[in-house]
């Protein structure tokens, strides 16, 4: 029983390869220190964040990234060991007749024989998963700048009319104590006092809403760059431009078709081809050859035994039909992103025309509201109109400056998607 022997001898060292089981337990004190500890880190109170320092944090702790990397990491090491045989199978027998005191004594080798390629679509299938997972790490981390620098004009925006409603509410304040003390005087009428004090109750209901606003957008930023909540406090670095930026150049079809979008689209159904060519050869038969050694009555008798699986009715036809039906799925999803993409190109570049129409406009407003501001401001210092007038002056000009705001971020806010649009876009 040579053959017996050398498979005792070989077990041990073959339990010895095999991988062993740690125990990992989830330590949340641990992990919730290491997350204070990074997060300032990376960022310092005192310093507001560039956009370079938003880009570097956030792809480094976004959770969605790091989730999708960690899927990638993971088809990669399947990847590396995809496509292997089955291992072979040993069977061993022994049969004692008891009549003639005689002990037969059996050796079998089981060996599957992958004829039909099935371990190298194994390789391929699990080659294409890499590579969609890949490809979805990418296009995740392009949407995710986008979100991150939509969300940067947005707590912008919010700075700049912050300061702009508490500057109007003390200036407010002061026409109010002004027209109280000229309505008492009987120099000014009650309907022109109660128009100033509606616009000081309202203009400190809108600055309590801005301030929510602003809490809410510097929340919105620490949790989407994944920072510790304790660095809610840290301040962008950077403004709105004062003037209206250039137009963006609209990207083409061939610069479209390597948007990561689609990348991750087209390597999704290409999985699903590998995987349907893997399930469509399932359904021919393995080859499967035993040698085997057997002690018969003091006799030494070696064979071969040779075995074959019979597609007789079953023909993996449930593997084809969902396989088949992924495909279709697969093909449906890109040629709809590629849409989506010509779609969303054709929107932006329309609505960066309006907008730059309307900040023009609105830019227009601003400036001869301001210029009329100015003249009621110098007319009234030398008593030549009234303070219900120059304070009509003052909120128009406000309201119109509060306006160009939302405008020109609207307007940063699609040149930035549109940009991101073109694959060989960096932000700088």
């Amino acid at each position: 029983m040579k053959l017996s022997s050398c498979v005792v001898c070989w077990l041990p060292l073959l339990l010895a390869s095999c991988a062993l089981y740690t125990p990992k337990p989830v330590d949340l004190s641990r992990d919730t220190a290491e997350w204070q500890q990074l997060s300032a880190r990376l960022c310092d109170g005192n310093t507001p964040l560039t956009l370079t320092k938003l880009h570097e944090i956030g792809l480094l702790l976004n959770p969605e990234l790091n989730q999708a990397r960690l899927s990638y990491a993971r088809s990669t090491a399947v990847a590396e060991f995809a496509g292997l045989w089955n291992d072979p199978a040993i069977s061993a027998e022994v049969r004692q007749v008891r009549e003639l005191d005689v002990t037969n004594r059996g050796v079998g080798l089981s060996l599957a024989l992958p004829v039909t390629g099935l371990p190298g679509l194994a390789e391929k299938v699990a080659e294409c998963y890499k590579q969609e997972d890949y490809a979805a790490m990418q296009a995740k981390e392009r949407a995710y700048l986008v979100q991150l620098d939509t969300l940067r004009f947005s707590v912008m925006s919010t700075h700049a009319k912050l300061h702009l409603m508490q500057a109007r509410v003390k200036q407010l304040a002061e026409e109010q104590n002004q027209a109280r003390r000229m309505h008492e005087l009987g120099e000014m009428e009650f309907a022109d006092f109660q128009v100033i004090c509606r616009r000081l109750n309202d203009g400190q209901k809108e600055l309590q809403e801005m301030e929510q606003e602003h809490l809410q957008g510097h929340l919105q930023m620490v949790k989407l760059l994944g920072l510790h909540p304790d660095q809610r406090t840290v301040e962008l670095a950077g403004h709105l431009p004062a003037a209206i930026p250039a137009p963006v150049e609209q990207p083409d079809t061939a610069l479209l078709m390597q948007h990561p979008a689609l990348k991750a689209a087209m390597a999704a159904h290409d999985t699903s081809e590998a995987e349907l060519q893997r399930e469509i050869r399932k359904q021919y038969p393995e080859l499967e050859v035993g040698p085997g050694f057997e002690h018969d009555g003091g006799d030494s008798k070696v064979g071969v035994g040779i075995g074959l699986s019979l597609p007789l009715w079953n023909r993996n036809k449930e593997g084809i039909a969902q396989a088949s039906a992924t495909r279709d799925i697969k093909e449906y999803d890109a040629v709809q992103t590629w849409r989506d993409l010509v779609q969303s190109s054709v929107a932006l570049g329309d609505m960066q025309k309006l907008l730059l129409e309307h900040c023009k406009a609105e830019q227009e407003r601003v400036e001869r509201l301001s210029a009329a501001e100015k003249q009621q401001e110098k007319l009234y210092a030398i008593g030549e109109t009234k303070l219900p007038a120059v304070a009509d002056a003052r909120q128009e000009a406000y309201l119109r400056r509060l306006n160009f705001i939302d405008c020109l971020t609207k307007l940063l806010s699609t040149q930035m998607e549109l940009q991101y649009l073109n694959p060989e876009f960096i932000a700088k």
